[in-house]
């Protein structure tokens, strides 16, 4: 199915787990996106387990919607090949240390060159200027860095990121394909391409939110709350009977005597120390202490029935066994399942709905599957040394 960016090719220079799901958010929006690997492979795909037949599924999943190319551009002429095919392309991403590409005669001022309309997009760990430009980085490193991983965690815990989710890699991703996005709209009323720059400390600091403020207001370091917030009483999980917690917030008075009502605490709603939000933050471990006397009576589902209807923001914490069945995730199809040259897996489906250029999520492809193809497509039926 075409989707919006049809028509659009992307050079996919990419590795690890921030370039590349970057390229594969422009592949499911419609756009060609072509891979182009080293002889000896993006790293991801020597990540540690789960595999699928000896081959990282984080590889698989981070690489759907493109065409994969082995070409080392070490080589002359491996590097003119991809110098033709740049003149086609319209977006070139990147998220390799300052250095690494200009070594391979691909900097954006050789690029823009042989192609100045084209979208040069670089994500490094810490940006192209500043003493910490040479230094690589995860999505560990970029939490603890950005001072995000101070406020995560349990109460009185050590700073943590959020192990596992990969949190500021794929919003890294999302910054990507939005500055990505309005250079070509640029390109569009200008005819005029230009450099993209963003790092994964600066998407780790734009997402710093209201937890930074408290700092910049207060003068004081935020400390880890666990599942709570500063500002907010109550919005935290909370046990229920079995065994499942349940996110619940009360934003405004109405949703807090909505929750009383819920909760059989109706006295609460009148009672002075939980008046407003100010005295309900200030009297937060009485009041929590109480919330959660009462949602440990019931399973978290009923609760939810019993909020929902009362208009509570509230949810429950699914693990992944449970979200895939939730007809929620099934109907907006929140979940892709494809067929890749290592079997079936699921993968993210597409975060948008476009009503009338749909997109859609394409098989992983092995690596260096289409290089034939893509020397073909510039006039190169081989490559020797």
């Amino acid at each position: 199915m075409k989707g919006p960016l049809d028509g659009i090719r992307v050079l996919d220079l990419t590795h690890y787990a921030v370039g590349p799901w970057s390229a594969s958010l422009l592949g499911m929006m419609g756009a060609d996106v072509i891979k182009i690997e080293p002889p000896e492979g993006d790293h991801l795909s020597k990540s540690p387990p789960p595999y699928k037949l000896g081959f990282a599924t984080s590889y698989m999943a981070s690489n759907v919607s493109k065409r994969c190319a082995i070409l080392d551009l070490r080589d002359e002429k491996a590097r003119q090949a991809v110098y033709t095919l740049l003149k086609t392309c319209d977006i070139l991403v990147e998220n390799h240390r300052p250095g690494y590409l200009e070594r391979r005669g691909m900097d954006y001022e050789t690029v823009s060159k042989i192609n100045p309309r084209i979208v040069y997009c670089s994500c490094s760990g810490y940006g192209s200027q500043g003493p910490w430009r040479d230094m690589g980085s995860t999505d560990g490193y970029g939490s603890a860095s950005s001072g995000f991983a101070s406020v995560s965690g349990p109460v009185g815990g050590p700073p943590e990121g959020m192990k596992g989710g990969s949190h500021i890699d794929l919003n890294a991703s999302v910054y990507i394909a939005s500055g990505v996005l309005a250079a070509l709209y640029y390109r569009e009323l200008t005819g005029k391409g230009q450099k993209v720059e963003t790092s994964q400390m600066q998407t780790s600091m734009a997402l710093a939110g209201p937890r930074a403020q408290e700092y910049f207001v207060s003068g004081e370091n935020p400390l880890p709350m666990g599942t709570g917030v500063a500002n907010l009483v109550p919005s935290r999980a909370y046990l229920a009977s079995d065994g499942k917690y349940i996110n619940i917030t009360a934003p405004d008075n109405d949703a807090w005597r909505a929750l009383c009502e819920a909760l059989g605490l109706g006295q609460l709603a009148s009672d002075p120390r939980f008046a407003s939000n100010a005295q309900r933050v200030a009297n937060r471990h009485e009041l929590d202490r109480l919330i959660e006397q009462a949602i440990q009576q019931k399973p978290a589902a009923e609760w939810m029935g019993m909020l929902v209807s009362r208009k509570v923001p509230c949810g429950i914490n699914y693990s992944y066994n449970e979200l895939r069945m939730d007809p929620q995730v099934r109907q907006l199809r929140m979940l892709e399942q494809v067929l890749t040259p290592w079997g079936e897996i699921r993968v993210a489906g597409l975060p948008w709905r476009f009503s009338k250029t749909p997109g859609e999520v394409r098989p992983t492809r092995k690596p260096g599957q289409d290089t034939q193809e893509i020397l073909d497509l510039v006039g190169f039926s081989h490559l020797t040394r």
